[in-house]
């Protein structure tokens, strides 16, 4: 019975977590007129290693990644400029993310914290160099100069894709040392599954 609740958790922690990327992905939608949020994609690959550690939930969330991106670029007309073959180290760079994340005891504020950050901080910079690095190698910039401008293309866009998670990260520890200490979200606690 145990284990039914966790898989029972698991799936409503996942599904809470791809209505979050679908409504932050960064693309046009009804949220995204009201308030722009920051991509969740990282911090659900985070908490997913954390604290649901199974593979099934890495691949749930990256397929959900790459169909939000599909469904923005076929439905709604958003520019396929970042589809280069590139497109494709972008899931491995995620798998990443969740197994770092697998090896991190908790987001709670605690003793481990300062720990816990300086691998998130490490994790979130590597995979953003990989994944921003390997499109820089498809684009016509590199065609025509090759490395040489590259550390200054990763220092404009670094300041736009890092901190935003690193954000999120901060938010969804607050919320979890907060539902550990006081047990508002009693069904859903920050125990490992």
């Amino acid at each position: 019975m145990t284990n039914q609740i966790n898989k029972t958790k698991a799936i409503f922690a996942v599904f809470i977590m791809v209505l979050l990327m679908i409504a932050t992905r960064g693309h046009v939608n009804w949220l995204d007129s009201l308030v722009h949020l920051p991509d969740f994609t990282i911090p659900a690959l985070f908490i997913a290693g954390i604290y649901l550690r199974k593979f099934w939930t890495a691949l749930v969330i990256v397929v959900a990644a790459v169909a939000i991106d599909n469904y923005a670029i076929v439905h709604e007309g958003i520019s396929a400029n970042c589809i280069t073959p590139a497109y494709s180290i972008l899931p491995l760079t995620y798998y990443g993310i969740f197994w770092v994340g697998r090896h991190i005891s908790s987001l709670n504020i605690d003793a481990s914290i300062a720990k816990n950050a300086l691998i998130i901080i490490a994790a979130t910079s590597t995979q953003w160099l990989v994944a921003t690095s390997s499109y820089y190698f498809f684009t016509a910039t590199y065609a025509k100069t090759g490395w040489t401008n590259f550390a200054s293309y990763a220092a404009q866009w670094s300041v736009v894709g890092i901190p935003p998670v690193l954000f999120w990260m901060v938010a969804v520890s607050i919320v979890f040392t907060l539902n550990h200490r006081y047990s508002f979200i009693s069904y859903f606690s920050a125990k490992k599954i």
